[in-house]
């Protein structure tokens, strides 16, 4: 029933409960949206070694869930635009907003996510089916996440730290990351003018 909510679909290879640290550990996780206008490789939202919930994920049956932190480690995480404003994450981070706890009495999930922290990921950017950014951080932190905000907010939220990362990296010569300058600069002048 999540799966048919979030219009996602989610592969674990291994799950495990610790209930004394209220730690839920995923290994080999693979996250990817069912956004009809991309193709297959850009619906993968996200593949990851290992994820790791701590807080109050066993108030999963309630209408709300208070997560302290997540921490997906040795990841790809893809953005994927496939016009303005709209992208994989958007769909994903909208379909979290809408959720419903049980469909009976519609009662929307409400969720907050103090800390999310990314270790050792490599991110990329498309942009209606074109590469226009491809980088790796070491880490990447964001706090304060939750169902309340707009999807737009939320994705600003991850972008600009991304993007901070990017000219830090471009600054001082890294040679690994990928970057069409001239079709990220014409992205971020689309983006910025439509909001």
């Amino acid at each position: 029933m999540a799966s048919e909510q979030l219009n996602a679909d989610l592969e674990v290879s291994e799950l495990q409960v610790n209930s004394l640290t209220n730690g839920l550990t995923a290994n080999k996780v693979r996250l990817a949206t069912r956004v009809d206008e991309l193709s297959e490789p850009e619906n993968q939202l996200l593949l990851a070694k290992q994820l790791v919930l701590t807080g109050d994920w066993q108030a999963l049956g309630s209408s709300r869930v208070d997560i302290s932190k997540i921490a997906v480690s040795d990841a790809q995480l893809t953005v994927s635009y496939y016009g303005t404003g709209r992208s994989n994450l958007h769909e994903f981070l909208k379909q979290m907003s809408d959720m419903k706890v049980q469909k009976v009495n519609s009662v929307p999930l409400r969720w907050q996510v103090d800390e999310w922290v990314m270790d050792n990921v490599t991110i990329n950017l498309f942009d209606k089916g074109e590469p226009i950014l491809s980088v790796h951080v070491d880490e990447l932190a964001l706090t304060d996440l939750q169902s309340m905000q707009d999807p737009d907010a939320q994705v600003k939220e991850l972008l600009w730290p991304i993007l901070d990362q990017v000219v830090e990296q471009v600054q001082s010569g890294n040679s690994s990351l990928q970057v069409d300058s001239m079709a990220l600069s014409r992205f971020l002048l689309r983006e910025a003018m439509a909001f």
